[in-house]
C-alpha cells in the first residue's frame, strides 16, 4: 500500500478525513504530541510527534518512500499561520527534493488572491496591493513554493481551498463559529454580508486528494477549489440565526477581492474532481452534532482529565509513580507482616527491583533509599540505638541486599538502554552511510544525463556538428548564407557575424546576411583596398584574428573558395575575452569549411540545372525558384539579418527587362517572375531609403515599375 505524508497544521484534518484517506493510502501525520486527535494505534494511520526540521522528521523519509506529501498551510481555512510556517514548508520541500518524493501537495488558501494589482515605477512593474497581513503571508508562502518547484524539480501541486466543513467541526473556521454560538457569544464574519463565501466539505477534499495522488500524467500547477454552489456571508448569517434564533452576528468588514470561480473546471478536466456535497444546506445539523459530541464532551469529567494529563510531562509521571507504589508496598507490607506466606517473600525488595528494572539505576537507588529509611525508622521504634545499629554487622545485611538490588537492577536496565542507544547510534551512522551513497548514486544517473545532454550539445561536439551539416543542406545559395549565420551564431556563441559575396574582380564584398545586432551598424558593401590585411590573410585559406586590436577590423576573419578563388567571407566583428583561443578560432575554420562546403554544392546544383532555374535568353528566373529564394529573403528580414526590397515592372518582355537591366544591378540581385508573367527585381540588402539611385537608373531605362511590400507579396 502506498504511504502519504501528513504535516503542517494536521488539526484541520479530523478523524473521518483521515480514516478515508488511511482506506487507499498508509497515511503517516506529524504532529505535535497531544495535537492530533487520531489514535496511534489506528488501523494505516502512523502518527509521530515531530516537525519539520527536526531529525526524526527527516528519518521518516528514509523509512517510507512516499508517493505523495500533504502540507496544511496554517492559512487554510481562514487560519492565521503557523509559528515558523515559512521554515516548516522550505524543510518539506527540501526533503520532497531530497528523497525524490513523487508528489507535493499543498493546502493553502483562496484568500492569497486577496489583493488588487497595481503598477509602480517608471517601467511600470507590477505590485501586489494586499488587505491584510495574513493574505500577505499567503500570498509569499505560494510564491515561494514556486521557486523551490523550479529549484528542486519537486512536482508541486496548490490548492487554494475555501471554508472546510465536516461532520464534526473543532479546529476549523466553522468550528469557532459554532463555540461562539454554543458559548452564547456573538459570531465575528471577517468581511462584508454580501461578499461571496464557500464551503468544502472533508468527503470531496478527500475524493480531489486521491485524484491528484494517482494522476501520473500532470504537472503540477496551481487551482481554486471551491463548491459550485454560490452564496454570500449574509446567507451564511440567515443559517445560522436558523439554528440559534436570536443568535448576533457582526462583520469585520475586510476588503474582499477574490473572484472566486464558478466552478472547479480546471480540476474536472485535469483530475475529473466533481464536489458533490452543499455544505449551507446542513449547517443546522452541522452545529447540533457540535453540541453533542464536541462541546458535551469538552465540558465533560473526561474532558477535564484529559487536559490536565496532556499537562503533566513523563518525568512528573515517574516520580509519581516512584511514590504511590512505594505506599502500596508499604501498605501490602503492614497489613502481610504476620503472614506465614510473606516471610519468604519480601514485598520491599520486589518494590526496589521494580524501579531499577523499569527506570534504570537512579531510580532504582532512589527506591532502595526510601526502603533504608523505612528499615531505620522500624529499628527505631524495635528500640534499637544509631550506634548499635552501626557497630552491629548483621544489621548492615537489610541495607546493603536493598542499595545492591537497586543498583545491579538499575545497571542491568541502564545497560540495556545504552546498549540501544548504541544500537540507535550505528543504525544511524549507517543510515547516513546509506543516504550518502544514495545521493551519489542518484548524482550519478543526474551527471550521467547531464554529460549525456552536454556531449550532444556541446558546441564542438559531434551532435552539434550534425545538427549543423543537416541544416545546411540545401540547394539554395541564400538559404545557406541564412542557415549558416544560425549555425555560427549557435555553436560560436557570438551574434556579431557576417557573410559577405566578393565580386569576380575581388574588388568589393557584398554584404549577404549579418547577425541582427550588426544589420544597422554594417555597410552594404566593403571595398576590399581597405581591409587589404584581412583579405591577405583570408585569401592564404588562413584565420585572419585581429591580434593587434586595430581599429575597425573584424577580430576573425575566414574565406570561402570556389576552385581556389575566394567568393565568400565570413567575419566576426567583435569577441569576449574567452573567444580569444586557439580552439575557438579552430571551430570557427571548420564551421567556415562546413559551410563552404554546402555552398559549392549549391552552386554546382545551380549551374547543372540553369536551364531548370532560367528562362531562355534571359537572367530570369522561374517562379517556383523565385518564390523560393524570396521565401527565404523574407526570413531572414522577420529574423533581423538582412533587408530587401522588392521591385514589380509593369511590362511582360522578359528578354527586354533582362536585355536593360544588365550592368544596372548586382550580381547579388535577382530577377524573377510569377506565375501569371509578372517580372520582378529582388534588391539585396536593400530598403526604400536607399532604393533612389536604383530607381534612377530605372528610369533612365524607361522601365515602369512599383514598390512591392512584404505583405503584398505574402498575399501574391
Amino acid at each position: 500500500m502506498a504511504a502519504i505524508l501528513i504535516s503542517g497544521n494536521t488539526q484541520l484534518f479530523t478523524e473521518d478525513m483521515l480514516r478515508r484517506l488511511a482506506e487507499e493510502y498508509t497515511v503517516v501525520v506529524t504532529a505535535d504530541e497531544g495535537k492530533q486527535p487520531v489514535p496511534e494505534k489506528e488501523k494505516n494511520i502512523k502518527v509521530y510527534h515531530t516537525h519539520p526540521g527536526e531529525e526524526s522528521f527527516h528519518q521518516l523519509f528514509d523509512v517510507y518512500t512516499f508517493q505523495a506529501v500533504y502540507y496544511i498551510s496554517g492559512y487554510a481555512d481562514g487560519g492565521r499561520g503557523l509559528f515558523g510556517e515559512t521554515q516548516q514548508l522550505e524543510q518539506v520541500m527540501l526533503e520532497c527534493g531530497r528523497s525524490h518524493a513523487e508528489k507535493l501537495v499543498v493546502l493553502t488558501t483562496i484568500e492569497s488572491q486577496n489583493y488588487i494589482l497595481g503598477y509602480e515605477g517608471p517601467a511600470e512593474l507590477e505590485k501586489k496591493e494586499y488587505h491584510t497581513s495574513w493574505n500577505f503571508a499567503a500570498g509569499q508562502l505560494e510564491d515561494m513554493c514556486r521557486y523551490f518547484t523550479e529549484k528542486m524539480k519537486v512536482r508541486t501541486v496548490i490548492l487554494r481551498l475555501p471554508y472546510l466543513a465536516d461532520r464534526i467541526n473543532e479546529h476549523n473556521f466553522l468550528g469557532e463559529v459554532f463555540r461562539c454560538m454554543y458559548e452564547q457569544e456573538r459570531v465575528m464574519l471577517p468581511y462584508h454580508r454580501d461578499d461571496p463565501v464557500d464551503f468544502l466539505t472533508m468527503r470531496d477534499l478527500a475524493d480531489l486528494l486521491y485524484q491528484v495522488t494517482d494522476e501520473t500524467e500532470d504537472e503540477g500547477g496551481v487551482y481554486d477549489v471551491v463548491s459550485g454552489y454560490h452564496y454570500t456571508y449574509g446567507d451564511l448569517e440567515d443559517m445560522l440565526k436558523l439554528a440559534v434564533p436570536g443568535q448576533q452576528v457582526v462583520y469585520e468588514n475586510y476588503p474582499f477581492t477574490v473572484q472566486l470561480p464558478d466552478y472547479p473546471h480546471e480540476l474536472r478536466r485535469g483530475y475529473g474532481f466533481i464536489p458533490k456535497d452543499n455544505v449551507m444546506e446542513n449547517i443546522g445539523a452541522c452545529y447540533r452534532i457540535y453540541t453533542r459530541e464536541v462541546a458535551g464532551g469538552r465540558r465533560g469529567l473526561g474532558g477535564k482529565l484529559a487536559r490536565i494529563a496532556s499537562k503533566i510531562g513523563r518525568n512528573v509521571f515517574k516520580y509519581l509513580e516512584l511514590i504511590v507504589v512505594f505506599l502500596a508496598a508499604e501498605i501490602i507490607s503492614h497489613f502481610t507482616s504476620d503472614s506465614i506466606y510473606f516471610r519468604f517473600i519480601d514485598v520491599r525488595l520486589c518494590y526496589i527491583m521494580i524501579m531499577g528494572t523499569i527506570h534504570g539505576m537512579r531510580m532504582g537507588l532512589l527506591a532502595a533509599a526510601l526502603e533504608c529509611l523505612v528499615l531505620i525508622r522500624e529499628f527505631a521504634v524495635m528500640g534499637m540505638s544509631g550506634t548499635l545499629l552501626f557497630y552491629n554487622i548483621e544489621n548492615w545485611i537489610p541495607f546493603v541486599v536493598y542499595l545492591m538490588a537497586g543498583s545491579i537492577t538499575g545497571y542491568v536496565s541502564d545497560k540495556k538502554s545504552d546498549a540501544l542507544s548504541f544500537n540507535k547510534w550505528q543504525y544511524s551512522l549507517l543510515r547516513d552511510k546509506y543516504l550518502f551513497l544514495s545521493n551519489v548514486y542518484h548524482g550519478a544517473v543526474e551527471n550521467k544525463g547531464e554529460y549525456k545532454r552536454q556531449i550532444l550539445g556541446f558546441k564542438d561536439s559531434f551532435g552539434k556538428i550534425f545538427d549543423a551539416v543537416q541544416r545546411l543542406d540545401s540547394e539554395l545559395p541564400e538559404s545557406i548564407y541564412f542557415h549558416g549565420l544560425k549555425v555560427l551564431e549557435d555553436i560560436l556563441e557570438n551574434h556579431t557575424i557576417a557573410i559577405y559575396t566578393l565580386d569576380s574582380w575581388q574588388r568589393f564584398g557584398r554584404l549577404a546576411v549579418c547577425s541582427s545586432s550588426q544589420l544597422k551598424r554594417l555597410t552594404k558593401s566593403i571595398r576590399i583596398e581597405d581591409y587589404r590585411p584581412v583579405y591577405e590573410k583570408a585569401k592564404s585559406g588562413q584565420v585572419w584574428k585581429n591580434t593587434e586590436m586595430l581599429e575597425g577590423y573584424p577580430m576573425y576573419a575566414c574565406g570561402i573558395f570556389k576552385e581556389g578563388e575566394m567568393v565568400l567571407m565570413v567575419t566576426i566583428q567583435e569577441a569576449q575575452p574567452e573567444q580569444y583561443g586557439m580552439h575557438y578560432m579552430n571551430i570557427f575554420q571548420i564551421l567556415c569549411g562546413l559551410v563552404q562546403t554546402s555552398f559549392l554544392r549549391a552552386r554546382e546544383y545551380e549551374e547543372l540545372a540553369e536551364n531548370r532555374i532560367y528562362y531562355p535568353n534571359t537572367n530570369i528566373i522561374y517562379p517556383d525558384r523565385f518564390r523560393q529564394l524570396l521565401d527565404v529573403q523574407m526570413d531572414m528580414k522577420a529574423a533581423g539579418v538582412a533587408d530587401y526590397v522588392l521591385v514589380r515592372f509593369y511590362d511582360d518582355d522578359k528578354e527586354r527587362i533582362s536585355g536593360l537591366l544588365a550592368g544596372v544591378v548586382r550580381a547579388s540581385d535577382v530577377l524573377g517572375c510569377d506565375e501569371d508573367g509578372t517580372v520582378y527585381l529582388l534588391l539585396v540588402q536593400m530598403n526604400e531609403k536607399n532604393f533612389r539611385i536604383v530607381g534612377d537608373r530605372l528610369r533612365e531605362k524607361g522601365l515602369r515599375y512599383g514598390i512591392v511590400g512584404q505583405e503584398d507579396r505574402r498575399a501574391d
